[in-house]
């Protein structure tokens, strides 16, 4: 039996746990009800969430899409929008984001110009719009948002490194190593307190590896580590892992391949076919996974839900979409999204989740109801073009 890692829990979430406790035995004096989990049994890898596909992005220009569109038809998986990061957590359950960030020390190369730091967009020159322009910035609108809901369960954040160039043409993407992963780690660190943060070292304890960590002793409770927020490297593992090799020191979970010092976290993205099994395998064995469970524009025009079946049924605790809500493929005729069951922000692992399990055990904030004053969740119908180029 694997040993559950103890951390120390943060203030609010003892008094969580605490409440929890209570309303448990205040229950059991009363009619008895259904077996239910006893609190602070469930781990971190024994939960199932949705998050969403580049969170930053706000589609081109209508006149721009069409022109690009025009050029190349794949452009139309531009087409696709998210509202402000706060807003998906708290209208649409989303508790996964991911941000596409390119190195600008000097502050001369990516708007906002004169702002020095990493900037948060998905192509340079063409599709470079954003809720929030600087990676500092989107990361206090997570902790403000965290800083109001306390017993939320740990948020992820993938982050995504560009610095190769899609549109090559000055100014080009700065290459990215070692010391600028340093740079990305201290910005990181000036939003989030340790406390606030979870972290390789948090994970590994003394075991000697990261993975020899989760395969002994297991993912932390949940209990221990609500309020955090946790982050995963989309890319470049080897720069991230020099003189890291089990990520001591460092923020983020790279993505990984079993028998790795630093495996513990493994990006899939296709979760059809072969890999849902092969997903299932992973997240019983211990390791959490990210999938994905649609593309834009593709499986929602065509309102094809295998993908996103597959996803789920895999496992994977990170489940991510252009689509958490059905309003937002109307512009394609259907009413196809990506949501977890049950209407909550998370549900038991159906792989690996202890049977007593309750969505509550996870997180008890429920997906609240969007103000009429917030970001529409309607989107516009994309442009018809004649497309020139067919590829």
């Amino acid at each position: 039996m694997r040993r559950a890692r103890r951390l120390r829990p943060t203030p609010t979430a003892a008094l969580s746990a605490l409440a929890v406790l209570l309303s448990s035995l205040a229950m059991a004096v009363g009619v008895p009800g259904p077996a239910r989990a006893l609190p602070g049994t469930v781990h971190l890898n024994q939960m199932q969430v949705i998050g969403s596909h580049n969170s930053f992005h706000v589609e081109p220009p209508a006149d721009l899409l069409a022109t690009l569109i025009g050029f190349d038809p794949t452009a139309i998986q531009l087409a696709y929008s998210h509202p402000p990061l706060d807003e998906q957590f708290s209208y649409e359950g989303v508790r996964q984001i991911e941000l596409d960030v390119y190195a600008d020390p000097a502050g001369t190369l990516w708007r906002p110009i004169g702002t020095a730091g990493w900037k948060v967009m998905h192509i340079e020159g063409i599709d470079e719009r954003s809720t929030c322009e600087v990676f500092v910035q989107c990361l206090q609108v997570v902790k403000a948002w965290s800083d109001t809901h306390l017993p939320h369960m740990p948020i992820a954040v993938l982050v995504e490194i560009h610095d190769t160039c899609d549109v090559c043409g000055p100014p080009d993407p700065l290459p990215v190593g070692p010391a600028e992963f340093d740079t990305l780690d201290a910005e990181i660190r000036s939003v989030f307190p340790p406390d606030r943060l979870l972290t390789p070292d948090d994970v590994r304890g003394a075991h000697p590896t990261l993975e020899a960590a989760i395969l002994t002793d297991g993912w932390p409770l949940i209990d221990a580590v609500r309020g955090r927020t946790m982050f995963l490297l989309d890319n470049k593992r080897d720069d991230y892992r020099t003189g890291h090799p089990s990520l001591e020191g460092r923020v983020a979970f790279t993505p990984s391949t079993p028998g790795q010092p630093d495996a513990a976290f493994i990006k899939q993205n296709d979760p059809t076919g072969a890999n849902t099994a092969q997903i299932q395998a992973w997240v019983a064995a211990g390791y959490v996974v990210r999938t994905r469970a649609d593309e834009p524009h593709t499986q929602a025009a065509a309102n094809d839900t295998s993908m996103r079946d597959a996803a789920l049924a895999s496992g994977a605790q990170w489940v991510s979409t252009d689509y958490p809500l059905a309003s937002y493929s109307a512009r394609w005729g259907t009413t196809y999204e990506a949501s977890i069951p049950g209407g909550r922000p998370a549900r038991c692992n159906p792989v690996n989740a202890p049977p007593e399990c309750a969505a509550t055990d996870i997180e008890n904030l429920p997906i609240e109801v969007r103000p009429a004053t917030t970001t529409t969740t309607t989107r516009p119908p994309v442009p018809v073009v004649t497309p020139s180029f067919t590829g």
